[in-house]
């Protein structure tokens, strides 16, 4: 049996993907199973909360390996202690595990690689076989600019002029299924990437021309960052953890070269920036929200 948590999320529910139809029986521990929709006949749903132990129990019962993922929050830590202290008392085996590049516990100018540091050290300890996936920037959470794109053909960013290695998060379920599946991944940490690097004028280069409507990036200030961030609803100590990990990104002292692990552990290429443009066209040009609205 596996064990998917965060099925719910974009990497998680991709992890879901890849192992739907497959001879192994899967379990996917959700809170809301509304959001997840429907499931292959080797997916069972179990209901649950992360904080209750009884749930925790039920999850990790009868697992041989499972996937840990969380939202990233102040709390990633201690979420992943709780799973990892079911798995160790359900005699899980092996984790793979969903942390982010540039984890660090000693890295103070980023919360953010703080957070991802100690989600590491917390499953190392435990004594569990574990594999980390660090992941580079999602292409997805470029959707957060997709009304600003749609309305005035605009990404407004402190992003400076430095590369940026994005991949798409299903890329990084991808790798994570056959983690789980393959033993031999036990112990090894990850560094997963798209196939190239770009700064956000290339973003918004590429995005004109995948649109067929003129897209360009506007540099701001964090200050400036900061505001539109709180109108978008972020809470404080995320507004602040995102724009320390941008400046992090764009000062350069996270710097990620584009890396062969999808290929080589999946046997296909990853997604380009293209591939991800277009099968989002509707949202950048804020088609899904006006056919949703009629």
């Amino acid at each position: 049996m596996l064990l998917v948590t965060g099925a719910t999320g974009n990497v998680g529910r991709a992890v879901l993907n890849e192992l739907a139809g497959r001879s192994v029986p899967v379990r996917a521990f959700v809170r809301d199973p509304h959001k997840l929709g429907p499931v292959a006949e080797n997916i069972e749903v179990v209901i649950g909360d992360i904080f209750d132990d009884e749930s925790l129990r039920r999850a990790f019962e009868g697992v041989e390996a499972a996937f840990l993922a969380s939202a990233w929050s102040p709390r990633m830590a201690e979420l992943h202690l709780r799973c990892v202290m079911a798995a160790k008392a359900a005699g899980v085996s092996r984790i793979v595990q969903l942390s982010g590049v540039g984890a660090s516990r000693e890295i103070c100018c980023a919360r953010a690689l703080q957070w991802l540091g100690q989600v590491e050290s917390t499953t190392k300890a435990a004594g569990i076989q574990v594999t980390h996936l660090r992941p580079t920037f999602f292409m997805q959470n470029l959707l957060r600019f997709a009304p600003s794109i749609a309305e005035q053909g605009v990404i407004a960013g402190p992003f400076r002029s430095c590369k940026w290695t994005f991949v798409d998060a299903r890329d990084v379920g991808a790798v994570g299924a056959h983690a789980l599946l393959d033993p031999a991944h036990a112990g090894q940490a990850y560094v997963v990437t798209g196939n190239e690097s770009l700064t956000y004028e290339e973003v918004a280069e590429r995005l004109s021309k995948v649109l067929g409507k003129p897209v360009r990036y506007q540099d701001i200030t964090a200050n400036e960052a900061r505001g539109r961030l709180q109108a978008m609803g972020e809470s404080p100590v995320m507004v602040e953890a995102t724009l320390e990990l941008w400046d992090a990104c764009a000062s350069k002292l996270i710097n990620v070269a584009p890396t062969t692990v999808v290929k080589d552990i999946t046997g296909r290429e990853p997604r380009s920036f293209e591939e991800f443009a277009r099968e989002h066209k509707s949202m950048f040009l804020g088609q899904a929200e006006k056919r949703a609205a009629g």
